[in-house]
């Protein structure tokens, strides 16, 4: 007996030292499992098998240096075997992905089959393939991919509906999961825009569901009031009845009260209203009391009722250099300014106005001495000097709002970017949401506010537009002067941070008739273009890396910061050394056209793509009523300065709306000099329409591209 009950006894040890062996083995890859389906925090196993590679990677990540970390992982597949080797690659993927390196991610997805996977890998590629997706600008093929990825507990339809997880399904995929599978597909929905926002918040709400963490809560919520806060008025809460007749009761009401609130406080908006009056509070309250379960009240309608017990300032000083060398644009933004308050005549609330000459001043003393006056609210000053002097106060006793910025500007510090370009059908996502440098004075609560017609945020929004078209290879031609240099630095800075490259930059001087050799050289049209064996590709960019890099469309897109008198000369000659089946496209600051629309001077600007105001390129009934006061008074600087009396215009109506405006729970404002919103930093941001130059006139061009810094990358 004994004899027999030893092997026994044995066996079973063998069967626990395997058993203990097998579990060790398994788990680096839950440690890899619970990575990509996003968990915030990793365990870290000492087992074995783990190798100083893999504990390397940990490391890298949690140092948060994403790119180094993800290179740790690819090698990490290289070494290992399926499906752990899998499990790498994906990892691999979503860290290039949260590190915004969107080209090298696809290349590693697209070697990994899906023929070999487990189902949960499976889903994990889907999901990661719709975030390349979306990173990509196609949210249709984003919905396509998220509508694979079902768990073999759940029914395949459910995924495709805006209905909570079951529980059942978290046998097959966790809830972390399925939180990262919402967050895509309401990201995709809101980027195909119009009704599909609906859809995005019915993913938002049932988000709710599953989140646990107060702070995740809130950014849901903020998420799904904004999209719904762009929703035209009235709500199309009808129009989706067949959408949500597929909701629980609780969800139903609750995207009815979150269109229900927007529409109030959209209308209030639409009536020209101040946000600091009685009715809009009134609506609010009258709307808790008939959602009292609604969850707005938890974060969101504390915030909009305590926007409305603020009040306008009764006085506001205007400090701008009226005489030497800004006396023109100084000028032109009082006359600006003065003329939306004669407009303004019906407020009750209509502020006292003192106006002061900054040439020559001391600028901070000048400040004290308004204060002193009585002012409760500044506007300027408007040279850059000033507002570096200004910043240097040790505090601010009444707000401010400045028409420029100090030392550094925000596309100056793009070094410092954070936001990603996730450009979509509506073109409402996901960039400049950089981390800017703050004035040392400009301290969370500091009331110091910039907003600036600054050359460098046009070339910004040039290279946006055309990356956003799907060009890679870009030139530069900016003028040989100081301006055109800053304008050459942008360019260069913007394009290369959104993972293109510059092949040319080309500077062209004063002098007219050396306009057709700049342009020549710039194209580069002998053989040496032809016969280039490389070109320095940025990892990142977007073509086929195997492109042929001596194909002369080499360069696809100019980037072009030029004068109007410059631009005509350019554009004809840019045509004519073009060697192609398709013109080069132009990409300009506004600064090619003068304002005053001319077609038979502006015919050779035919075909050049950019960006403007609303005041130059829109002619609603109001605005000629008021371009036509500013015309008829003052017809000699009326031209050349008309964009600063936009900027005039705006810096007086904007005043009131500012702090709900940082808060992002309202709309934004309808401008003037464009659609404007305030970032984190106080920083009034424009976004402008674009148009392209047919027949000398400037008209639409395609859907009106719009960048949004406000909006995260969906990780």
């Amino acid at each position: 007996m004994t004899k027999r009950k030893a092997p026994t006894i044995h066996r079973r040890k063998q069967s626990k030292q395997r058993w203990a062996s097998c579990s060790y083995k398994l788990l680096p890859l839950i440690a890899i499992l619970a990575l990509i389906t996003g968990c915030k925090t990793i365990p870290i196993f000492t087992t074995p098998e783990s190798s100083k590679n893999e504990q390397a990677a940990r490391d890298l990540l949690a140092e948060g240096r994403l790119r180094e970390a993800a290179r740790q992982y690819s090698h990490l597949a290289s070494q290992a075997s399926p499906p752990l080797s899998y499990d790498y690659r994906l990892t691999a993927v979503k860290i290039y992905l949260d590190a915004q390196k969107t080209a090298t991610a696809k290349a590693i997805l697209a070697k990994i089959s899906p023929i070999p996977l487990t189902s949960q890998q499976q889903a994990h590629r889907h999901l990661l393939a719709a975030r390349i997706a979306l990173a990509e600008q196609h949210p249709p093929n984003a919905l396509a991919l998220l509508g694979k990825i079902h768990s073999r507990h759940c029914r395949h339809k459910e995924p495709d509906t805006p209905l909570p997880i079951p529980k059942s399904c978290d046998a097959d995929l966790p809830k972390s999961f399925w939180i990262k599978f919402l967050r895509a597909r309401a990201s995709a929905y809101s980027g195909l825009g119009g009704n599909h926002i609906l859809q995005a918040a019915h993913d938002h709400i049932a988000l709710d569901t599953l989140l646990k963490k107060a702070t995740d809560i809130e950014a849901n919520h903020r998420s799904t009031w904004q999209l719904l806060i762009s929703l035209p008025t009235p709500p199309p809460f009808q129009a989706d009845t067949q959408s949500s007749s597929t909701l629980p009761t609780f969800q139903t009401k609750t995207l009815q009260g979150w269109l229900t609130l927007a529409d109030i406080v959209k209308r209030h908006i639409l009536n020209k209203a101040s946000p600091h009056h009685e009715v809009l509070s009134r609506s609010l309250l009258s709307w808790q009391k008939r959602y009292p379960e609604h969850p707005a009240k938890q974060f969101l309608l504390k915030d909009l009722l305590a926007i409305t017990k603020d009040r306008p300032p009764p006085h506001i000083a205007l400090l701008l250099p009226l005489d030497g060398v800004f006396a023109g644009a100084g000028n032109a933004v009082r006359d600006g300014f003065l003329s939306a308050w004669f407009k303004d005549a019906r407020n009750a609330q209509r502020p006292k106005i003192t106006i002061r000459n900054t040439t020559g001043a001391n600028i901070q003393l000048l400040y004290d001495q308004v204060i002193d006056a009585g002012a409760r609210f500044v506007v300027g000053p408007l040279d850059k000097p000033s507002v570096t002097l200004l910043e240097e106060l040790p505090q601010f006793p009444a707000p401010i709002l400045t028409l420029n910025h100090g030392k550094e500007t925000p596309v100056q510090n793009h070094q410092n970017a954070t936001g990603t370009l996730i450009l979509t059908k509506t073109f409402t996502n996901k960039i400049f949401a950089e981390k800017t440098t703050i004035p040392k004075t400009a301290t969370a609560e500091s009331p110091l506010y910039q907003f600036t017609l600054s050359p460098e945020f046009e070339a910004w929004q040039a290279a946006q537009r055309a990356w956003h078209d799907g060009h890679t290879r870009a030139a530069t031609l900016t003028p040989r002067t100081p301006w055109g240099q800053r304008m050459k630095q942008t360019f260069e800075i913007t394009w290369e941070q959104l993972g293109g490259a510059i092949i040319e930059n080309r500077s062209f001087p004063s002098e007219l008739k050396e306009i057709s050799t700049t342009v020549q050289r710039l194209l580069k049209t002998d053989n040496a273009m032809r016969n280039r064996k490389s070109i320095t590709k940025p990892s990142d960019a977007r073509d086929d890396e195997h492109r042929d890099p001596t194909d002369h469309d080499a360069i696809d897109c100019i980037l072009m910061a030029a004068f109007p008198r410059e631009a005509r000369q350019l554009q004809p000659q840019i045509k004519f050394h073009h060697i192609g089946d398709q013109p080069i496209p132009v990409y300009a600051t506004y600064h090619v056209f003068s304002g005053t629309v001319n077609p038979m001077l502006d015919e050779d600007l035919n075909g050049i793509i950019f960006a403007d105001m609303p005041w130059v390129l829109q002619n609603t009934e109001n605005r000629a009523t008021l371009r036509s006061l500013v015309t008829s008074t003052w017809p000699e600087s009326s031209a050349k300065y008309s964009r600063f009396y936009a900027f005039g215009i705006d810096a007086y109506r904007i005043i009131p709306h500012l702090k709900r405006l940082r808060t992002r729970n309202f709309p934004n404002f309808m401008g003037e000099t464009g659609e404007l919103s305030v970032d984190n930093q106080r920083h009034v941001k424009r976004q402008s329409l674009w148009a392209i130059i047919r027949k000398g006139r400037p008209e639409p061009y395609k859907d009106n591209v719009r960048y949004d810094w406000r909006l995260k990358h969906t990780k």
